[in-house]
């Protein structure tokens, strides 16, 4: 019997799925982190807008689903030859979200049910890899050193982070220069953002996100006139090995799978093919 439960307390969902998704913590680290993002709030009494789905069949799990309005949902991985069944359930009951992202096999199938359920065409609008890596090769002597970025930095990592946003997401997730900086803001003040400086001056950054087990690259970043000279590589590999050295498991990124420049550049610090997800873009018509 095929059944779906919705939940608004990650604590509950993670219950009932988190051992499934935590056995392949890097495929399912983006879904985890926002699980983990949501529990961090409820416990300090703050809301936590999330939007969790299960779809079981005889009580074994088929699929999962997370959304933080109004963003991206957000699939799991799964073996079922029918995950359209949770697309029908999310029609019936009104769902709203701008894209669809998760593993490829999954979100085709996902995204193809749900263009036939509710009309809304969607396109294949990035292919990306996911990366894992356990032991960093360092690459060759690159000028200058990684820092964490400080307060006096909010300014910086406001502008990159919207530089980021416009060229690496669809329209409908790009983030306000607000919203830009709240989020510098935030990373700065939990130090997790960091940079590549030379002579003092920042010229590559990435942050930090994931679970308490897999640390998340992300945000990578170089100012125009300062690539191709190896920076984004250099803070890539040192942020790595970082995280690595405090006791992470491993380090995971997803990079575009169309662009060869950015393959290339992880491949060499010693990052390796895990899987790969699809970011399926919705037409609001």
């Amino acid at each position: 019997m095929i059944q779906v439960d919705f939940q608004t307390n990650p604590r509950d969902f993670l219950k009932k799925c988190g051992a499934f998704l935590e056995r392949d913590e890097v495929e399912h680290n983006l879904m985890l982190t926002l699980c983990r993002n949501a529990e961090k709030k409820l416990n300090k009494g703050e809301k936590a807008d999330i939007r969790c789905s299960i779809l079981t069949e005889d009580g074994d799990f088929v699929l999962a689903a997370v959304q933080m309005p109004p963003h991206n949902l957000v699939l799991s991985k799964s073996n079922h030859p029918d995950v359209g069944q949770l697309a029908e359930a999310m029609a019936k009951n009104k769902f709203t979200f701008p894209g669809i992202v998760g593993p490829s096999d999954v979100t085709t199938v996902f995204s193809e049910r749900w263009t036939e359920l509710t009309g809304q065409k969607s396109i294949e609008y990035m292919d990306q890899i996911i990366y894992v890596l356990k032991n960093v090769i360092l690459p060759p002597s690159v000028e200058g050193e990684m820092r964490f970025a400080g307060a006096g930095d909010v300014k910086l990592v406001t502008e990159w982070i919207s530089a980021f946003s416009k060229s690496a997401l669809p329209k409908a997730e790009q983030i306000s220069d607000k919203d830009a900086k709240l989020q510098a803001e935030d990373l700065v003040k939990s130090g997790r953002m960091a940079f590549w400086v030379v002579k003092d001056n920042p010229v590559a950054q990435a942050s930090i996100s994931g679970t308490d087990g897999v640390a998340r690259i992300n945000r990578v970043y170089t100012s125009p006139e300062n690539r191709g000279k190896g920076y984004a590589s250099a803070v890539v590999a040192h942020l790595s090995k970082q995280q690595l050295d405090q006791g992470k498991k491993m380090c995971c990124l997803y990079a575009d799978a169309r662009n060869p420049v950015s393959n290339s550049i992880y491949r060499k610090i010693g990052y390796e093919f895990a899987g790969r997800s699809s970011l399926y873009v919705l037409d609001r018509n």
